[in-house]
């Protein structure tokens, strides 16, 4: 009997594993190719294959001479080794806190383009929202809800014990990461220092394999196309003035005008040689047609090897990404270069070394092409309208539109070109000075360059076109240039004790320091007016430029400790401390300290009649207790640096020749200012039942963060608006769950196997301070997010109508128009307090589907474009009575004979269904009721088919140890609520804590869809 042993994660082969006929002791383990052979005395039977930290299988030898099985990982295993924070490695069965492992195949089973599109809708406790569209848009990652009102919620993110900036998700190649160890709660503090007080991403990467070399060559291709469009009316054209009979206006941007016919109408204003455009006046569907379909090329090349002392991986990664608008591109290569060597004596080094390089040429006006889209009426033929350099009806004298541009002139008029250099790096060094006591040393630095060129076209118009086109205006054009440079350098030393003491105990412990610097440098410098067209230059402009210029400096020194405590294999005890001092506050208040503390229980091990006769083979009772500080000053950017005192900065119009002028910032800052801190307890279980095909974990938390950083008010008589001082409160509480059933997973053939992940998450805010009730966190539109004292947070305040006692809307009975109310209303909070991921993977043979799918429900959302469609007459609700005029649902009126009463409105409609309604502020456009949505959604998140060729066809090649395709597909479909005709609610136009609002920021959703070739030779 012989055969070959793979990985189900990228077919290569597995060395070492036990391969033993079933109810005996024959057996041999694979070789470095992952191939075994043993002799078998009788036909039949089953083979059992076994390996730490993979999943067991049995499978049936029937007539066969040759089997071939792939092994999958098995990341509830309590043996498993974790890498946890600071690169420490514990076993699973000894944590009191909730992890979650990705390994890289669940990580890239769908070929993102980015870790956190693969992180999505995997891990409980995890959101991650996409803050822009476009090519590599920015991610918000958040774990257990918003602890902070004013600060930093999102979790921290650490490259191969290198903290790096949130952003490095939407950079860092996913074909190099080996793990992704998920800690949700703040347990990863005490090595990391207040920086991880939102949890931890610990990121592996790959460091090669001893005993020998392979290299694999892979390509990904895919499609990118718009999958959810708002719903457009396409029954009227131009026009915009109110009342009855509508009239049709040619050069009208709104969409107020008759009801099309078919006929052929003018559009636009005569050009200076009289030619005018005449078209059919019905509609077209260039407004979806303008968006393109956006292409990803990603290549990948890994090398990867060793001997029985180093151990080496690189690789090299180019992706060239074109969008769904016209033009925008983006660029990425990246370098990785890792590895281990033992010198013997027991010493030992590591490495990790990352370059990477994005190059985006992209257009710095989406927002304005988005609304110059929805502004186009229905029968205009837009995509003709590309070429605006040579057609006179594209070109800005002659574009039909009087009031906004065309779009593709905007799309060349306003570019950027911005390049981002990254680079993250350590070097440690290991002494096992004995077997229980090893020091180690470690250095990291993460940096990031970043080069941004803004390019304003110019455009003069003609005499003819100002003189019969009032609202068009000549375009000065412009020229900025920006420079960012941010430096974090870490230094971390510390020793690890673990040693038996007799048969039942163990103690470990591990003390150390760590040291961190923080230095940034900005340059900017901008001119409005160039003189010669084209010629993008500082010194080509009109006028003085503005010019900026930022540093800043930032230090913290910090020293750990900690205790573990176990008993017969079975109970473990863990203590926790750290104390850190960091630059940015007084001196009085630099130095903080937080402890934690958590404890395992293995009560399968502990008592065997909780394992039920073996039906229950692991129970594991967890819990754990933590305090942690965060400061909540300044940015990534910024660290905090200076915010202590008041500022003065350049006023506007100075330096006026000689004569400069500053001006003081409007905050005073409380001089006792103290670290907002976090208190937090959690609870859960770990269990796998029915012969480990079932397998699960639950956790409930609850957190309370105290000492806010808010801006509270302060008289302006002082010469300052606001104070920033410590007070408020914030709770999250909730409940974790994951869930896994292998159905099939005892043949060769069939694997079938069921997950998902649940989150519950509650966050309220408790109090602010004496005089301030609420905290506006936005400003523009019809709504905003607000911390509100009593309410979740966040939560939309926004405007609303006139209602009665009932909630019915009050109009006015003689027109039949709502009016705005004075008081604001609460909408809802605006982060899901249910997400669900639910997963699925069938295995035949080479074959392997893989689904994710995802629910978010219990929240709203402001889609803030919503006015702009109204106003355009884009917006399908305008045409909901046929632009008739119509009874307000659910409204009353006054009763006149008896004031203060109000009377059910079956009969007064509104005096005019069109543009009289729709585009009035008051009536429609100025009130959130109309564009509140909720956020709630069903999403087939991935879905991907591979096939892995058979190792006994690839062997006759003597190259190739591996060979798989995939097609594969992401954000395929989506499913929500009627009442949302605009966009995905996974969207927001911020990365800060004002979450809840799309914009036009965002353009439409896309889903993907393409195919990879991987070979390993």
């Amino acid at each position: 009997m012989s055969g070959r042993v793979t990985s189900t994660e990228d077919g290569s082969p597995l060395p070492g594993v036990n391969v033993v006929i079933k109810g005996t002791t024959s057996g041999t383990v694979t070789d470095i190719d992952g191939n075994y052979r043993l002799s078998v005395a009788n036909a039949g039977g089953e083979l059992i294959f076994s390996f730490i930290g993979l999943q067991t299988r049995e499978v049936p030898i029937g007539d066969r001479s040759t089997v071939d099985v792939s092994l999958a990982l098995d990341v509830t295993q309590l043996g498993e080794i974790v890498v946890t924070a600071g690169g420490i490695e514990a076993r699973r069965k000894e944590m009191g806190y909730n992890a979650t492992s990705i390994r890289t195949s669940l990580l890239n089973q769908a070929k993102p383009i980015n870790v956190a599109a693969g992180l999505t809708g995997k891990v409980a406790g995890l959101q991650i929202n996409t803050v822009s569209s476009g090519v590599n848009p920015n991610v918000r990652v958040v774990l257990r809800g918003n602890r902070s009102i004013t600060g930093n919620n999102e979790a921290l993110v650490v490259v191969d014990n290198v903290i790096v900036p949130n952003d490095i998700l939407s950079n860092l190649n996913p074909q190099d990461i080996e793990e992704i160890t998920v800690l949700n709660g703040s347990n990863a503090a005490a090595l990391y220092g207040s920086q991880a007080s939102n949890g931890a991403l610990i990121v592996t990467t790959k460091k090669g394999t001893k005993g020998s070399t392979s290299v694999t060559v892979s390509h990904t291709l895919n499609l990118e196309k718009v999958s959810f469009f708002p719903q457009l009316q396409k029954s009227f054209g131009s026009g915009t003035n109110p009342g009855y009979p509508t009239v049709y206006v040619p050069y009208e941007n709104q969409q107020y005008g008759p009801r099309f016919d078919g006929t052929v109408r003018p559009i636009g204003r005569p050009l200076q040689d009289g030619s005018i455009q005449n078209i059919p006046y019905s509609a077209t569907d260039d407004k979806e047609k303008f968006w393109e379909t956006g292409v990803t090329n990603q290549s990948d090349i890994s090398i990867q090897g060793g001997d029985d002392k180093s151990t080496t991986f690189f690789s090299v990664q180019y992706l060239k990404n074109t969008g769904t608008t016209l033009k925008d591109e983006y660029k990425r290569a990246s370098f990785r270069l890792n590895g281990t060597r033992d010198f013997g004596n027991k010493v030992s080094v590591a490495y990790n070394t990352n370059y990477v390089q994005n190059v985006y040429d992209v257009t710095t006006q989406t927002g304005s092409i988005y609304e110059q889209v929805l502004n186009t009426p229905a029968q205009i033929p837009l995509t003709k309208y590309k070429d605006w350099q040579n057609d006179p009806f594209a070109n800005p004298n002659g574009y039909f539109n009087e009031y906004y541009d065309n779009p593709y002139w905007t799309i060349d008029a306003f570019r950027r070109d911005r390049r981002d250099n990254y680079f993250v790096g350590n070097a440690e060094l290991k002494w096992k000075v004995a077997d229980w006591f090893n020091l180690l040393g470690r250095v990291g630095v993460s940096s990031r360059a970043n080069i941004v060129k803004d390019k304003n076209a110019q455009f003069t118009l003609t005499d003819y076109t100002k003189s019969v086109s009032s609202s068009k205006t000549d375009v000065a054009g412009g020229v900025g240039d920006a420079s960012l440079n941010t430096t974090q350098i870490t230094a971390d030393f510390f020793a690890q004790f673990n040693k038996d003491v007799g048969s039942d105990f163990n103690i470990g412990a591990l003390v150390g320091n760590s040291l961190r610097r923080n230095l940034s440098k900005s340059i900017s410098s901008t001119g409005n007016g160039i003189v010669i067209p084209g010629l993008y230059n500082i010194s080509n402009r009109v006028g003085e430029p503005s010019v900026g210029e930022g540093n800043y400096e930032a230090s913290q020194v910090g020293l750990f400790g900690q205790l573990k405590f176990g008993y017969k294999d079975y109970l473990f005890l863990e203590l926790t401390g750290r104390n850190d001092w960091v630059s940015i506050l007084s001196p009085e208040n630099r130095s903080f300290f937080y402890p934690a503390a958590s404890a395992s229980f293995i009560a399968s091990e502990a008592f065997e009649a909780l394992t039920f006769g073996g039906f229950v083979s692991t129970l594991k009772l967890r819990g754990g207790w933590f305090q942690v500080g965060q400061v909540n000053l300044g940015n990534s950017q910024t660290f905090g640096a200076y915010e202590l005192d008041a500022t003065f900065s350049p006023s506007s119009g100075f330096p006026y020749g000689s004569l400069s002028g500053f001006t003081p910032n409007n905050r005073l800052v409380a001089s006792n200012l103290n670290p907002e801190i976090t208190t937090g307890v959690e609870f859960g279980t770990d269990f796998k039942i029915w012969s480990d095909k079932i397998s699960g974990a639950l956790t409930v938390y609850k957190s309370n963060t105290v000492d806010q950083t808010i801006p509270t008010n302060v008289s302006s008589t002082t010469g300052f608006t606001t104070l920033l001082q410590n007070t408020g409160e914030v709770e999250n509480r909730g409940l974790e769950t994951t869930l896994s059933w292998s159905v099939l997973n005892s043949d060769s053939d069939f694997e079938l196997v069921f997950g998902g992940n649940y989150t519950y998450n509650e966050g309220k805010v408790l109090s602010i301070s004496g005089d301030l009730k609420n905290l506006q966190l936005s400003t523009g539109g019809q709504a905003q997010v607000y911390a509100v004292e009593g309410q979740p947070f966040p939560i939309l305040l926004g405007n609303t109508y006139v209602r009665d006692p009932q909630g019915r809307i009050v109009v006015d009975r003689i027109t039949g128009y709502p009016s705005q109310a004075t008081e604001q209303k609460q909408f809802g909070n605006t982060v899901p307090k249910h997400r669900l991921g639910l997963t699925g993977e069938l295995g035949w043979k080479g074959f392997r589907l893989s689904v994710l799918m995802e629910y978010r429900a219990a929240y709203s959302i402001l889609y803030n474009a919503g006015s702009t469609f109204d106003f355009s007459g884009a917006a399908i609700t305008t045409a909901t009575y046929n632009r008739e005029r119509f009874v307000m649902p659910n409204s009353s009126y006054e009763d006149p004979e008896n004031p203060g009463t109000y009377l059910p409105n079956n009969n007064i409609t509104v005096a005019d269904g069109g543009s009289g309604f729709w585009t009035d502020g008051s009536r429609r456009l100025n009130i959130a009721d109309n564009y509140i949505i909720s956020g709630d959604y069903w999403k087939l998140r991935e879905l991907a088919i591979s096939y892995q060729l058979p190792t006994s066809l690839l062997s006759k090649t003597k190259f190739i140890k591996s060979a798989s395709i995939t097609f594969q597909g992401r954000n395929l479909f989506i499913f929500t609520p009627k009442s949302n005709v605009y966009t995905d609610p996974d969207f927001n136009f911020s990365d800060t804590n004002a979450i809840g609002i799309v914009s036009l920021s965002a353009t439409p959703p896309t889903r993907f869809f393409g195919t990879s070739i991987s070979l390993t030779f």
